[in-house]
């Protein structure tokens, strides 16, 4: 996986640090890779990896060109937000059974809220975005659609800003305003998460084995995919009941199987709709 750091995370640290919060940006921090690796984790669980990481000051900045199916789109978009809930009601726990923690984890129980409800507004680059496209058809419609919104809230963060400078100066609304005008007028051009069973997530630099898989043909195709890896090209053998060889398919014919079929259905009945 290749991780990015964007200047503005960079314009974001500093700011914190100048004003004296290097402890509240350190917790945000933990905060924002702990969402990631909530996205990351629930993507390879759906199946697909994580290509690119562009970090930013408020999280990293989705593609216009993933590949997720409908459901993946909004299970991974979901994912980093309710990790950040669950923080934040875990660190609630802490301050009930040990109130002297309050003081040291407050900025860490204000990050996750703010990130997660934060990257649920359904503007792009945002999570909600994600989550918005795994419900409408004409994926390129809605994506123009959620970039027009997403300058639309800039502008708003930027006038936000510009009010601050004559009470109390909040640079957050101005990197917020940038991060949103930059992720909404130009996003990134590459991918950030991608299949598995593509060819491009194998790792032929370090060398690929091929390995065999035995399993039932009651097992979800979800699960296929958690034996695949950049590090080798699996073969499955699918098994009946008794245990008797019935087919043999390779990572491209799953592939095609898994675009025609959903995720959570079993090997055996996507092979009965294809006869």
């Amino acid at each position: 996986m290749q991780i990015k750091v964007h200047p503005l995370f960079f314009v974001l640290a500093l700011a914190l640090v100048a004003l004296g919060q290097a402890r509240a940006f350190a917790l945000t921090f933990i905060a924002l890779v702990l969402h990631e690796l909530a996205h990351a984790a629930l993507a390879r669980m759906r199946g697909f990896a994580v290509k690119k990481l562009v970090l930013l000051p408020f999280g990293a900045m989705m593609s216009t060109e993933e590949s997720f199916d409908r459901a993946s789109s909004v299970m991974v978009g979901l994912a980093g937000p309710v990790c950040n809930f669950l923080l934040a009601l875990i660190t609630l726990g802490l301050w009930w059974l040990v109130p002297e923690a309050y003081s040291y984890t407050q900025p860490f129980f204000y990050a996750n809220m703010s990130l997660g409800i934060f990257n649920l507004l359904p503007i792009y680059p945002l999570d909600g975005s994600r989550v918005i496209l795994g419900f409408c058809k004409n994926k390129l419609r809605a994506v123009k659609g959620l970039q027009i919104a997403g300058i639309v809230c800039s502008i708003v963060f930027l006038g936000l800003f510009i009010a601050s400078l004559f009470f109390k100066p909040n640079f957050t609304f101005g990197i917020i305003a940038v991060f949103l005008f930059y992720g909404a007028a130009f996003g990134t051009k590459e991918e950030m998460y991608i299949s598995v069973l593509d060819s491009a997530s194998k790792n032929y630099t370090l060398g690929v084995e091929q390995k065999t898989v035995r399993i039932s043909w009651d097992t979800p195709l979800v699960r296929f995919y958690h034996h695949v890896s950049a590090g080798a090209e699996t073969r499955f053998i699918i098994l009946d009941d008794s245990g008797r060889e019935i087919a043999t398919i390779s990572e491209a014919e799953l592939k095609e199987i898994a675009i025609k079929n959903r995720l959570s259905k079993p090997i055996k009945a996507a092979f009965a709709q294809s006869k």
